[in-house]
């Protein structure tokens, strides 16, 4: 596997969307070449914070804030 190939299927590698055999070749690639595996960490590090960011938005923010920001988004 070249990494172009490599690229094109990390995000199917995370979702668990690959066949076993291109599982098994993606593997062999992330082992040999640092800067793809760097790239699959990165993007785990991103779905990961995307999911923490979600999960912190369902909060929300206190009622008089959000008027406030509401009035001054209109302004602008």
């Amino acid at each position: 596997m070249k990494c172009d190939d490599c690229i094109r299927t990390l995000a199917q590698y995370a979702d668990g969307a690959l066949s076993g055999d291109l599982c098994v070749e993606l593997e062999r690639h992330l082992r040999d070449c640092l800067p793809c595996d760097e790239l699959r960490h990165d993007l785990e590090d991103l779905s990961r914070l995307c999911r923490e960011a979600s999960a912190a938005s369902t909060i929300g923010l206190p009622p008089d804030l959000r008027v406030r920001l509401q009035i001054l988004l209109r302004k602008v």
